[in-house]
């Protein structure tokens, strides 16, 4: 009869699982293989059932280590609102909403988003940097809450809900010295240096149709994830930028930028990504709906 599992077991499970592999677990953890593999057999002895496949030199979890892998981050994560609420002055039970973000999302969007979570004295909230791929693999694990993104997800994901969020003005800005280039708005930004978005983000595919459909072919001096290097770059004068309104208000009110125009048949979609069985989809549904688009 072996005894049952304890925290230390499944943790080293759950690590194994994460990284796809016993040496990239081991060298997070400090541990060596040989350990982790050990605790590894013992686990699987326990449950007489394999966890794993091994593809390539790659670990890839089977339906039965997918349900241990579900159930051990839910352990963890009530872990650590369990140590977030007896650490607390006020006891008072909490609820941790992680919520991850794409680098190409404006940050204004992200800060009008998760504001009312900042203000739900219920809730915890983490926010998070990473590619798409990776958010969507977390949100699908159990260990996301929300994923904002600039598009929508594949339907290979079942469990997942995509809400299309009101969608903002995309605009081109620039210095004073670029105000001429308001009178024949937008075909002059032909040979006009413009610092861009790289293909990451989707309002690139979308303000490269609009130029390509209104014969624009502007001098592309760069590209860059994050639309605050966008707008510093235009600050400057390097440039005229092309990105969501609401990015540049500041900016605009404070007369550091002035507006050229708007790309009127291109929108700066947001989309917000929840799992359907997810535990605080009550707390999800009472943000997303104040951002939905209608």
């Amino acid at each position: 009869m072996y005894d049952l599992p304890n925290y230390r077991h499944l943790y080293y499970f759950w690590m194994i699982a994460r990284e796809g592999s016993i040496k990239k677990a081991g060298d997070k953890l400090n541990l060596a293989p040989s350990g982790l593999s050990e605790q590894l057999r013992l686990l699987e002895e326990y449950f007489g059932k394999k966890l794993f496949e091994r593809k390539t030199r790659k670990l890839l979890l089977n339906d039965v280590g997918k349900l241990l892998f579900e159930n051990c981050t839910e352990i963890f994560h009530q872990t650590d609102e369990m140590t977030l609420a007896i650490k607390q002055k006020v006891l008072e039970k909490k609820f941790r909403i992680r919520v991850g973000v794409l680098p190409s999302l404006s940050s204004s969007h992200i800060h009008e988003f998760v504001m009312p979570l900042f203000k739900d004295k219920s809730v915890s909230v983490v926010v998070m940097e990473g590619p798409l791929d990776e958010l969507v693999y977390q949100l699908d694990n159990h260990e996301l809450e929300i994923v904002l993104s600039d598009r929508d997800v594949e339907k290979k994901y079942k469990k997942l809900r995509s809400f299309r969020l009101m969608p903002r003005k995309i605009v081109a800005v620039g210095k004073d010295k670029f105000s001429h280039l308001k009178k024949k708005f937008p075909y002059s930004l032909t040979g006009v240096p413009i610092l861009h978005l790289t293909r990451h983000s989707q309002i690139r595919d979308e303000i490269d149709r609009y130029f390509f459909r209104h014969k624009i072919n502007p001098q592309i001096i760069g590209e860059v994830d994050d639309v605050t290097l966008l707008r510093l770059g235009a600050e400057k004068g390097i440039c005229v930028s092309v990105l969501p309104l609401n990015t540049v208000n500041e900016a605009l009110s404070q007369g550091r930028l002035i507006k050229i125009g708007e790309l009127k048949e291109v929108k700066s979609d947001m989309w917000a990504i929840a799992r359907a069985d997810s535990a605080r989809m009550a707390i999800i549904n009472k943000t997303i709906n104040k951002f939905v688009s209608k």
